[in-house]
């Protein structure tokens, strides 16, 4: 039934000039001297869609999609998720021009679900990072190589941002990017420079040095640009 009334819904809205997706399409969002944007970057609102939640006794339990104030579909939580936060953004996380939602804080200490559009289906499927269906972290995504950085701070000495792509609907890593601040915090490891390239599954380290400057990926300029702000 889900399916039929978004059928009906986007078959009434037409398709906007030039834009085979119609209603659907993925929102413009500007990228910055990277070629990146991030979640803060990326509208609230949509034309026509909007999401209503229910709150359980400590966290979401599911949020309705609107479409000019119809219901079409249902997402649903665990509370286990811990999802609280109500912000909602609409971006193409993927890259497939088509309209995703983010709904949570997209920041770095809370919990946060997306949800893309999976044309095949037609609904929005949620989706997975490294086989888990909670994002945490902050997220920069970078449309012409089809990556996503996430930047998280593992503590006050250390940043982590790595580098992931996707397979399918789940956001896998690649790399880890580890800026030390403090190097005497890490005595009983192996960090012994401040920028460390790590494998992310193996853990084996791509490349340690304390000179930035040896670093030709935008992705890692990218990150200690970051720390520098």
């Amino acid at each position: 039934m889900t399916v039929l009334v978004l059928v009906a819904a986007f078959g009434v809205a037409g398709q906007p000039s030039g834009d085979s997706r119609g209603a659907l399409a993925a929102p413009v969002v500007a990228v910055d001297d990277y070629g990146l944007f991030s979640v803060n970057d990326c509208p609230k609102t949509d034309p026509h869609f909007a999401v209503s939640f229910h709150m359980g006794e400590f966290a979401i339990t599911s949020a309705d999609v609107l479409w000019d104030g119809v219901e079409v579909q249902t997402l649903h939580f665990n509370e286990e998720d811990c999802i609280v936060h109500t912000n909602v953004h609409f971006l193409d996380a993927n890259f497939d021009g088509y309209l995703d939602i983010l709904i949570g804080p997209g920041t770095n200490r809370e919990y946060s679900a997306l949800f893309l559009w999976s044309e095949e289906e037609n609904m929005f499927v949620r989706a997975t990072i490294d086989g888990f269906s909670v994002f945490n972290g902050d997220f920069f995504y970078e449309p012409e190589r089809m990556a996503v950085y996430r930047r998280t701070s593992s503590s006050f000495a250390e940043t982590t941002y790595t580098l992931m792509f996707w397979q399918g609907t789940d956001l896998q890593s690649e790399e880890t990017f580890l800026i030390i601040g403090d190097k005497s915090c890490y005595d009983s490891y192996r960090v012994t420079h401040r920028y460390t390239v790590r494998n992310y599954y193996s853990d084996e380290d791509v490349i340690s040095t304390d000179d930035p400057a040896i670093f030709e990926g935008t992705w890692s300029e990218w990150a200690i640009k970051m720390l520098e702000e």
